[in-house]
């Protein structure tokens, strides 16, 4: 009997004295588990802090993809200084080759705060986006110039002079076309003209002042013989023809404005509430 109690009472104390041991590994796991899971929130919060990795502008026209030509890329450089300077909305322009699997509309959002296009706190900027892989363009507007650039005007500017272009893979001309015509908007409502602007209407211009150099040799004989058939006509006709060869007989030609050289200086901390307009092609 008593044998069979001390093999009872030594089961018993084993038991006990593995419990803890057991218990102790248990929390241990417990703990490990616990530790590897704040680890895991931890690293997940700080990618999310961090800032993505988006490449640094190149200037007012950062071509990642290629695809615009250098002579044309100068164009647009200038007509954006001249954007700039004259209205101090900064246009910026960026073609990628591509953009991942992300969607258009919140990259060229994450982009454009992440250059800081336009002043801070005036937020006077537009981010023309070209991604050639998922073809895809927007126009991603700043806070302040959303009343000039509605999302309705930005969608027809791609409709109309963008997209023609990016259809036939001419990403370049669209590029400038797109440019070209925000800028326009944005002169016509600062009041200012834009000497870098294509002129549809240079030809037009031209043709009349051709017209109108052949003509003034024609009234001035008209008025020559006119004042000859007089005395007073003869003695008064050498000084109003050089009166009027001064006034019409030359061409008048403005100057063109020249933009190139220097920082475009355009990123200022600006940010964008996703205005703007998005096409596929």
């Amino acid at each position: 009997m008593t044998g069979f109690t001390c093999r009872i009472e030594t089961a018993l104390l084993s038991r006990f004295r593995a419990r803890p041991v057991r218990l102790f590994f248990r929390q241990g796991r417990t703990r490990a588990c616990l530790i590897l899971a704040g680890l895991l929130c931890f690293m997940s919060a700080a990618a999310a802090a961090s800032p993505e990795a988006f490449p640094q502008p190149a200037g007012a026209v950062s071509d990642f993809a290629g695809v615009v030509p250098p002579e044309l890329r100068a164009r647009m450089e200038d007509l954006s200084r001249e954007v700039l300077q004259k209205t101090g909305v900064s246009v910026v322009v960026a073609a990628l080759e591509t953009i991942g699997d992300g969607d258009v509309d919140d990259y060229a959002n994450r982009l454009y705060s992440a250059w800081g296009i336009g002043k801070k706190g005036e937020d006077r900027g537009v981010l023309i986006l070209l991604a050639v892989r998922e073809r895809r363009i927007r126009i991603e507007t700043g806070y302040g110039v959303e009343g000039i650039l509605p999302d309705g005007l930005a969608g027809e500017i791609l409709d109309r002079y963008a997209i023609p272009h990016l259809k036939k893979n001419d990403f370049g001309p669209g590029l400038y076309n797109a440019l070209a015509a925000v800028s326009a908007v944005i002169a016509k409502d600062a009041g200012v003209e834009l000497t870098g602007l294509p002129r549809r209407e240079s030809r037009s211009a031209g043709k009349r002042a051709r017209e109108g150099n052949w003509l003034t040799p024609v009234l001035l004989i008209l008025v020559a013989a006119v004042l000859l058939g007089t005395k007073r006509g003869r003695e008064d006709i050498l000084p109003l023809l050089l009166v009027l060869l001064a006034s019409g007989g030359g061409s008048r030609r403005g100057g063109f404005g020249g933009f190139g050289g220097g920082g475009f200086g355009g990123f200022g901390g600006g940010s964008s509430g996703g205005g703007g307009a998005s096409r596929g092609f």
